[in-house]
């Protein structure tokens, strides 16, 4: 026979357990809602471009750093690097691109086969809720572009001076591990001081790590965003 009052401590524990989970999630959910271009600074300065121009300047090292957000919301990062002498390497953490296509593009979120540029991820962009696309870019040096890939490539063991790491992410975690990514490994481009949940924190500090651009696509144009005093437009 249940008895009736351990019956009445389990529904009470079941009902904290509960609104716990539920406070937690909706933190969650208002922590990503955002605006898209909320922390960009008012004081760059920016003007339209055509899409054929953000193409990949030939010979240099880029590093890209991808931010998309809906309406409201803000719901993936990415990673795009251009390295000498090897092919494009994008980097889709948690993401579905690739996954619509019968050949098997992906291996641990890698799109190892036909990477996209950017015109052709923000024909897939498109196809969802997304309403702007932000892509951060920096120059690298060879030896920094090699470095990077080959993390990213090959991954790093707990042997590693800064630990393990695996291109792998589940689902909605896109920014936690890109964001950690780059705090722990990319630290000669940038300095992004520890892992970030929604995207939208990843771009707030984005924008103050001196990127050589930002890349600002809506449906509709194309808008590039250059801190003050840097010439506009690719070397």
């Amino acid at each position: 026979m249940i008895n009736p009052s351990r019956l009445a401590g389990s529904v009470k524990t079941l009902k904290i357990h509960f609104i716990l989970t539920l406070l937690l999630f909706t933190c969650l959910l208002m922590g990503c809602l955002h605006a898209p271009g909320s922390y960009r600074p008012d004081n760059w300065v920016n003007h339209r471009i055509d899409l054929k121009s953000t193409a990949d300047h030939p010979n240099q090292p880029l590093l890209q750093v991808i931010i998309v957000y809906g309406p409201w919301w803000c719901h993936h990062s990415a990673l795009r690097l251009v390295s000498p002498d090897q092919p494009v390497l994008f980097w889709d953490p948690g993401g579905a691109y690739g996954t619509h296509i019968s050949l098997d593009v992906r291996s641990k979120d890698l799109i190892l086969i036909d990477p996209p540029d950017l015109e052709t991820y923000l024909q897939f962009a498109w196809r969802y809720s997304s309403v702007e696309v932000e892509v951060f870019e920096w120059d690298m040096s060879p030896e920094d572009a090699h470095e990077l890939y080959d993390i990213l490539i090959r991954g790093t063991d707990k042997t590693h001076p800064a630990g393990k790491f695996s291109t792998m992410t589940m689902g909605g975690f896109c920014s936690v591990n890109l964001s950690d990514f780059l705090h722990r490994f990319a630290g000669k481009t940038m300095i992004v001081p520890k892992s970030y949940l929604c995207p939208h924190n990843l771009a707030r500090v984005l924008y103050t790590q001196s990127p050589k651009r930002v890349l600002v696509f809506r449906r509709d144009k194309q808008i590039m965003y250059v801190p003050s005093g840097i010439p506009s437009g690719r070397p």
